[in-house]
């Protein structure tokens, strides 16, 4: 698992650096007042293992990836979702399968593994391509987009045809549930924790409509489907996830927890990677006329047979500046030893992407968009993460790539990308999100 000889269950081991902290809510307050600058200033300051002091626990946040690798595979076992994870998020996921735990979350896996085999992901490329297709013909040449609700549009799309056999391309439900997630999840400069979602502030009402409008999508979408089972109860045997949850014999409660959740997390985190490297290449035009050249090659529409080796760069490099996914978190069930450091049973770990995958140790010029890094595979095991790792890394990783680059290539064959919005600004929520509209012109591609 490429660990370091010191990891451990012994628990003679001492407690990792940590920064000053303020009395009463720690490291919480700094965390909340500028989450990714304090990572980044907590891993540069004192080490890629820091020790944190939180409201009613202790915490150990990681950018080492030999000590992620410990967390997320080596002894997986003693690392849990939690209860912090289960109180702010079981309200919106239920019982779904991002924080499930134990043999409901095994069962889960097992149940829906069939839906994102490789011979299934293989067949819904065409309907990838089908999808960004009848998008790109409604887009004109000249205009300015707002990348995140060009791309949301096109998965929101993928997602309904590909996962549900069903039209997403109106539901606005889906969309704003998963804005008003990312606002009530975004962290207040001025408070170091968050609100229970039954405190009636703006941001609160807002969340509790958007959860409201998705359920009763979802009710509506899984009566559709289940009328349509007939009444022996026999499923069609399709190959989409809705079927493939439906032929395991799940509840309306079960299925209605991992349709939010994909609904959620798997429409979201490829719009906002696709958003992220068209921003990469339009800010850098040489990439994207290298990836235009490789693109301009393909006889017709892209296929998962073609080879993109720029393509696929340029997408995992943008995911290593800018990962969707920026935190993994996980509850210490007994005391451990990681890289050398104690870690008290129930402690809050943090494995953070944002700070690991800009570590200069880890990574030459680390704050740079070089696609051309990847070429070789010289990088350490852990120390790029982005689908998570271990047992539950995103099971959908396989789909969400293929998408992206068909998604991407597609984009670029019709048309090249000027910035319009020069610098991000970004939020740490439950994902890695724009605080504002990150916008491009669309140039017709000169062929």
């Amino acid at each position: 698992m490429g660990e370091s000889p010191d990891a451990t269950t012994s628990v003679d081991a001492t407690a990792a650096p940590a920064p000053d902290a303020p009395p009463l809510v720690g490291h919480a307050l700094p965390y909340a007042r500028d989450p990714l600058g304090f990572v980044e200033r907590a891993v540069a300051d004192h080490g890629p293992i820091v020790s944190l002091s939180l409201p009613r626990r202790e915490g150990l946040l990681l950018a080492d990836p030999d000590a992620i690798g410990r967390v997320l595979a080596g002894n997986a076992d003693n690392y849990r979702k939690g209860e912090f994870q289960r109180r702010e998020l079981g309200g919106l996921l239920g019982d779904g399968l991002l924080i499930s735990e134990g043999e409901s979350w095994e069962s889960a896996r097992r149940a829906i593994q069939p839906a994102f085999d490789p011979g299934r992901i293989a067949d819904h490329a065409s309907t990838i391509v089908d999808c960004a297709d009848d998008r790109i013909a409604e887009w004109e040449a000249g205009e300015t987009a707002d990348l995140l609700e060009a791309t949301s549009e096109i998965t929101l799309t993928v997602l309904g045809e590909a996962l549900f056999d069903t039209d997403l391309r109106d539901a606005t439900e889906v969309r704003d549930a998963a804005r008003a997630v990312t606002d009530r999840f975004s962290p207040r400069g001025s408070l170091p924790f968050h609100v229970p979602d039954w405190v009636p502030l703006p941001r609160n009402l807002r969340y509790r409509r958007a959860v409201d409008r998705l359920d009763t999508f979802v009710e509506c979408l899984l009566a559709e489907r289940r009328a349509e089972v007939g009444m022996d109860g026999e499923t069609d045997g399709g190959s989409d996830l809705l079927s493939v949850l439906l032929a395991a014999g799940m509840d309306d409660t079960e299925v209605r927890d991992h349709l939010v959740t994909f609904l959620l997390a798997g429409q979201e985190t490829t719009a906002l990677a696709l958003t992220y490297t068209l921003h990469c290449l339009a800010t850098h035009p040489n990439e994207q006329a290298a990836v235009a050249a490789e693109v301009a090659d393909i006889d017709g529409r892209p296929e998962m047979a073609d080879s993109l080796p720029r393509t696929d760069r340029a997408i995992r490099e943008a995911m290593r500046l800018y990962p969707p996914v920026h935190l993994v978190m996980r509850e210490a069930v007994a005391d451990d030893t990681v890289g050398g450091y104690h870690v008290p049973a129930g402690s809050l770990v943090l494995c953070s992407q944002w700070a690991t995958h800009r570590r200069s140790e880890l990574y030459d010029d680390p704050e740079s968009f070089r696609p051309g890094r990847w070429e070789t595979a010289d990088h350490a095991q852990y120390a790029y993460f982005p689908f998570g790792a271990g047992q539950r890394i995103c099971i959908g990783r396989r789909f969400a790539l293929l998408e992206a680059r068909l998604v991407l290539a597609r984009l670029l064959q019709a048309f090249r990308v000027e910035p319009v919005t020069e610098e991000l600004d970004l939020a740490a929520s439950m994902t890695l999100a724009p605080t504002s509209p990150v916008e491009v012109r669309r140039r017709e591609r000169e062929s």
